[in-house]
């Protein structure tokens, strides 16, 4: 796991940094994709990585970042929250912010990557990023009453669902 904090260059750099960085995320594990998540959400996720009810098995950052995927997703209307929160909150913030670089699974990655393509990530609108896209369901999730609970449920959820459909 890269440990490395990131603030991010410009869109030329950055695009070659995020394909050299998927390209070592797809060789380590071809079920997690790389993805970067904001600082303030990674520390409220870390938060929930160090509690003390996160034991037996303790559920690693793609597990728990994937479980807040799942979570948003399963509400009514995901992609209008996913949005709303991208249009009135991560505008706002300074897009030279510091990233974590960190992993999903590939469930989860699917569902926003059909959101990456959708309508209202395309022109006229502005276009957020993988990485947008995962700190919003991570800020989502986590405002959830019950959120921690909830989270390590789904997590849980997800490791079995990857188990059986590996099953021969």
């Amino acid at each position: 796991m890269n440990t490395e904090f990131r603030s991010m260059p410009s869109s030329s750099s950055a695009h070659t940094a995020a394909t050299h960085r998927s390209a070592a995320s797809s060789s380590r594990c071809d079920e997690t994709i790389g993805t970067l998540v904001w600082m303030e959400e990674f520390h409220l996720l870390d938060q929930l990585f160090n509690h003390h009810h996160n034991c037996s098995p303790k559920l690693r950052h793609p597990d728990l970042i994937s479980a807040c995927i799942a979570r948003v997703f399963a509400q009514p209307e995901p992609a209008k929250h996913i949005f709303s929160f991208l249009h009135t909150r991560m505008v706002l913030r300074d897009q030279c912010m510091p990233r974590r670089q960190e992993e999903i699974w590939r469930a989860q990655y699917v569902l926003l990557l059909a959101l990456q393509k959708s309508e209202m990530n395309r022109h006229p609108h502005p276009r957020f990023d993988l990485g947008q896209f995962t700190t919003a369901c991570i800020a989502l999730a986590l405002q959830e009453d019950g959120a921690q609970e909830k989270i390590f449920e789904q997590a849980r959820r997800n490791i079995a669902e990857r188990a059986v459909s590996h099953l021969p």
